[in-house]
């Protein structure tokens, strides 16, 4: 069994990598890289440590694919960059980043000839977690040059912000942003942005989030325009856990607006959890948002055929002025495919990343546009 957290089509279109870690009971946190080809399969696995490790990112650079996370080395989970033959699936190098605490990359760009990611240290336990939350957890920033080397760190020195949860190239304002989650006044947490230089240096932040509940951020994507797209899950102003996505102006740092989405089988909305992990842009700037929708409680019920025990992908399309343009879900009424992440693919469909129990290791779910 595995977990997967983040997937991506490759350059040519001859198929698809995802990454995460093994979940078996017997090797629980090795971290695993899946390649598929066009048609869903199997063409290598590779699981690189063995325990109490993390896999969260994966970009394509050149004839490798640089994979981001945590690999457990002398006492302590570390931040590390594995970078993997794209057709073999072997090492062609790797980099541990020495630091204290626990610590891993949750994401990672290209970017000319650098790879810059992001993710926290200090932490006070391994593995994965969905927020790294310790007392003594920073979030922080690193660039590497493409053979891994570390040339410049930063911490990101944000009050309440334990971890970078992805970061992306800003094309229009230049250099970087960092998003995550920060806890605020009363325990509650707020969507954090980052605002980096072209050397790291913080340029500015700020948080985004309704003061009645949790806000929690994961990933985000940035517009043609310089606008920024931020994905995750909200308890404010819903009955439980729902999707949240927030527009930002680039320029003015502004909201622009704020939706949630939540429930999409009909169930009763106070033991469903509807949960965001990753976002993307169509060709036509559309936003996407998916994620998974189930049952968390000892409430069970069945609704149209389908068991609210069962995880589904749950996907929501929305245009650039907020509009819904799509909402659906996918999976098997036979056992779960909670969606952890999503690609856009060359022909304009989708790959969805799932946590599957009806399929060994990743599970890989295509669905086509128009369908």
């Amino acid at each position: 069994m595995a977990h997967v957290h983040e997937g991506i089509e490759l350059a040519d279109a001859s198929g698809f990598v995802a990454v995460g870690e093994t979940s078996g009971e017997t090797n629980f946190g090795a971290i695993c890289v899946t390649r598929v080809n066009a048609e869903g399969a199997k063409v290598w696995t590779k699981t690189i440590g063995t325990k109490k490790g993390t896999g969260h990112a994966v970009v394509e650079q050149g004839s490798n694919l640089i994979v981001g996370g945590g690999i457990f080395k002398d006492g302590r989970m570390q931040a590390t960059l594995q970078a993997l033959d794209t057709a073999t699936g072997s090492v062609s190098w790797s980099t541990v980043v020495d630091h204290t605490g626990f610590g891993a990359i949750r994401g990672v760009v290209v970017d000319g000839d650098f790879l810059v990611a992001t993710g926290y240290i200090d932490n006070n336990e391994p593995g994965f977690l969905f927020i790294a939350d310790g007392d003594n957890a920073k979030a922080i920033a690193w660039k590497f040059d493409l053979q891994g080397t570390l040339v410049a760190t930063q911490l990101l020195g944000v009050g309440g912000m334990s971890q970078g949860a992805k970061i992306r190239v800003d094309k229009t304002h230049g250099g970087y942003v960092v998003v995550g989650s920060l806890w605020g006044d009363n325990d509650n947490q707020q969507c954090a942005l980052v605002k980096l230089d072209s050397n790291l240096a913080v340029e500015w932040s700020k948080d985004y989030g309704l003061s009645s509940g949790q806000n929690q951020c994961f990933d985000m994507v940035v517009d043609s325009s310089g606008n920024y797209y931020l994905g995750g899950h909200t308890t404010a102003g819903v009955t439980n856990w729902d999707f949240l996505g927030l527009k930002i102006d680039g320029n003015t740092k502004e909201q622009l607006w704020r939706k949630t989405y939540g429930q999409p089988r009909g169930f009763d909305a106070r033991y469903i959890h509807d949960e965001l992990w990753g976002v993307a842009l169509d060709t036509q700037e559309n936003f996407l948002m998916l994620g998974g929708s189930g049952d968390e409680y000892s409430y069970s019920a069945t609704l149209n055929g389908w068991s609210s025990d069962v995880w589904v992908s749950y996907l929501i399309v929305v245009k650039p002025d907020g509009t819904k343009d799509f909402e659906g879900i996918f999976g098997k009424k036979g056992g779960n495919e909670a969606g952890e992440y999503l690609a856009v693919t060359s022909t304009g469909d989708i790959m969805i990343f799932t946590d599957s129990d009806t399929t060994p290791g990743f599970g890989f779910l295509k669905i086509t546009k128009d369908a």
